[in-house]
């Protein structure tokens, strides 16, 4: 996807025009901070589909009415009895801070818990908030569904037409001297952000991931927007957790105006064994793995999340790859919501000096 001639942005100056973007479209302050802050940190763990190239998608959205950039989520309860956090209808983000910070109190008091979160539209990487329960000594699971009415992306295995949404699953887990393990996955063989992300750059994709309209195997991300689809991650695997995740969605509320319904459930691992002597084992465990022998093709056996973590690292120092006709896009929608885009420029000048 990215380029080794990609500009280099810094992650300030992204945040900085994110913000103002997301400020521009109708935000809160903190909101659009938050907001900024999510999409430039997806970015600097190598995430680019879920990176600030969402701006532009944002912006359309909000312009059409998808969603309620004013809205602030509060928690409430569901039918049931259970924890709900209602989005309002906004972006997913601090929908998910809240409802991981509830799911966490909550198994902090009672050993473990559920909270539902509702009517959101995109809500960002998943695997930022698992670690955030992960930080704080959870065990901490996401995942939803529901909308494929909506989103009707993926095909189900052994079929020809797109019925399903990515429908996606994260876990976070305390880890050892690393910090947490971190897993994020669609149950399709790509996230949809890929998709876009891809006709963004004016690139293709790895063989593998979509089919046309008439199920042929295609690179060319524009084919998913004529009519084409994804193929579940792991064909019947894939298929099978893309529908629990559904059925789950239909279980947690109705169906939301244009999003998924979901589940935030965290466990306190310390009620199982002291923090630190988990700490060491979990540690010995990975340990052992990242000193398996690689396999032809790979440099070393990592641990989901560790990449990530070393990768941000890199890119707060040196900046973030940006593809130029990414940076170009950006730079119109800024133009338009009468964001300065020329930050951008800077920056990257600044960094390439």
């Amino acid at each position: 996807m990215l380029d080794s001639n990609d500009p280099l942005v810094s992650a300030e100056a992204l945040e900085r025009f994110g913000t103002g973007v997301m400020a521009a479209l109708g935000c809160a302050a903190p909101i659009a901070a938050e907001i900024a802050q999510h999409l430039v940190d997806a970015d600097l763990c190598g995430v680019y589909s879920h990176g600030v190239f969402r701006l532009d998608w944002y912006a359309e959205r909000a312009q059409a009415g998808r969603f309620d950039p004013a809205a602030t989520p509060r928690l409430t309860q569901a039918e049931g009895g259970a924890a709900l956090v209602d989005g309002g209808n906004g972006l997913g983000m601090p929908a998910f801070r809240l409802a991981t910070d509830v799911a966490v109190e909550c198994a902090r008091r009672d050993g473990m818990a559920a909270v539902g979160v509702a009517n959101v539209d995109h809500t960002g990487r998943l695997g930022a908030y698992v670690q955030r329960g992960a930080e704080a000594g959870c065990l901490t699971l996401l995942f939803g569904g529901g909308s494929r009415r909506d989103w009707r992306q993926v095909v189900p295995h052994g079929g020809a037409r797109a019925m399903l949404p990515t429908n996606p699953y994260a876990y976070g887990i305390p880890g050892g001297t690393r910090g947490p393990v971190v897993i994020d996955f669609a149950t399709s063989t790509a996230s949809g952000g890929k998709v876009y992300a891809a006709r963004t750059a004016g690139r293709p994709l790895a063989e593998g991931l979509i089919v046309d309209r008439d199920g042929r195997p295609t690179t060319d991300p524009q084919a998913y927007f004529d009519g084409g689809a994804l193929l579940p991650m792991a064909g019947p695997k894939g298929y099978g957790m893309a529908l629990v995740a559904e059925l789950l969605g239909e279980a947690i509320s109705a169906q939301a105006r244009d999003g998924m319904n979901w589940i935030a459930i965290a466990v306190d691992l310390s009620r199982f064994r002291l923090p630190g002597v988990y700490r060491e084992a979990a540690e010995a465990c990975l340990q052992e793995l990242r000193e398996c022998p690689p396999a032809p093709g790979f440099e070393r056996v990592e641990i989901p999340g560790e990449r990530e973590a070393a990768l941000r690292q890199q890119r707060l120092r040196e900046g973030i790859p940006v593809p130029p006709q990414t940076l170009q896009a950006l730079c119109r929608l800024g133009a338009r919501l009468g964001v300065d885009p020329r930050a951008l420029e800077a920056a990257e000048v600044a960094l390439a000096a």
